[in-house]
Formats: C-alpha cells, sequence, structure tokens
C-alpha cells in the first residue's frame, strides 16, 4: 500500500466548513479594524462655519455642521475673533462611541448660537472672523492637529 492511498480523499465536511467560517470571520475583522484605522487618524471628517448672514446683528444665528468619527471626545468650539478680542460662543465635546472597533457610526452637531446685543456690544463694528476649530484626540501615539474653519463676517452697529 503506497502513502497516497492511505490518505483520505479530502477533508471532512466539518473541518471545510469550519475553515470557511474561520475565514469569513478574519475578513470581517480586517474589515473592522481598516475602518476603525481610518477614523482613529481622521478624527474630525468634516468641519463648517454657519452664519445666517455675513453681517452679523442682534438676532443673527451663526452656528457649525461639524461629523465626528466617534473615537475621542473631540472638543469643539466656535468662537468669534477680532483683532485680539475674541468670544467662545459654543463649546461641547463630541459623543464617543461604546465599542468603537465595532460601532462604524460617526455622529453629526448642528447646533446653533443666537448673537445678542451684549456679545455685539463687547466688540467694535467692522470685519470679524466666526472661527470653528475641532481637537482631535491622542490615538496611536499621536494627537492630530486641530482642524479649523473660517468665515469672514461684519459686525453691524449695535443700537
Amino acid at each position: 500500500m503506497t502513502f497516497a492511498a492511505a490518505m483520505p480523499r479530502g477533508e471532512s465536511r466539518v473541518v471545510l466548513w469550519m475553515r470557511r467560517a474561520l475565514i469569513a470571520i478574519a475578513c470581517i475583522h480586517v474589515v473592522f479594524f481598516s475602518w476603525s484605522m481610518y477614523r482613529r487618524i481622521w478624527q474630525v471628517q468634516r468641519i463648517e462655519a454657519r452664519a445666517t448672514s455675513t453681517v452679523l446683528v442682534p438676532g443673527s444665528k451663526v452656528g457649525y455642521d461639524v461629523i465626528t468619527s466617534g473615537e475621542t471626545h473631540n472638543l469643539i468650539r466656535l468662537e468669534l475673533v477680532q483683532g485680539d478680542q475674541r468670544a467662545i460662543l459654543l463649546e461641547q465635546r463630541a459623543r464617543v462611541n461604546s465599542v468603537s472597533a465595532y460601532d462604524p457610526r460617526v455622529f453629526r452637531y448642528t447646533p446653533t448660537v443666537t448673537i445678542t446685543p451684549a456679545l455685539l456690544a463687547r466688540f467694535r463694528t467692522g470685519p470679524a472672523t466666526l472661527r470653528v476649530t475641532a481637537f482631535g484626540g491622542m490615538k496611536l501615539l499621536r494627537a492630530p492637529a486641530p482642524r479649523v474653519r473660517e468665515l469672514q463676517v461684519q459686525l453691524a452697529p449695535t443700537r
């Protein structure tokens, strides 16, 4: 009897299905791992400053549209800047996924703030900047640079 004749012709069905199941599970983990790594590197995926008008008067609404990956508690700050004068209009922390490696959701933030006469009284009439800054958290032994978007606005005189 030869060696080839003594070996079984093929694998059993159980071994074949177990191998296929393990390969499928490994492929799913690779996809989730790749998405998780992307989200750790690009924590703030979109950032945009918004205003109802480029001329800010009492009652104008300003805000931002930010999409975060849910990997860290990103700090998002909206401020009005004119020269060395600045006022923080809104500051919030982003949510975090419960199991970040397997939760592919992203989080969107679109709050608005109403400009008050008291806020405008702290600034002089003229050009100013509406600035949105999103700070990343420490992941993969690095903290990404803050992402900043600015919108040039005009401050109208208060009455």
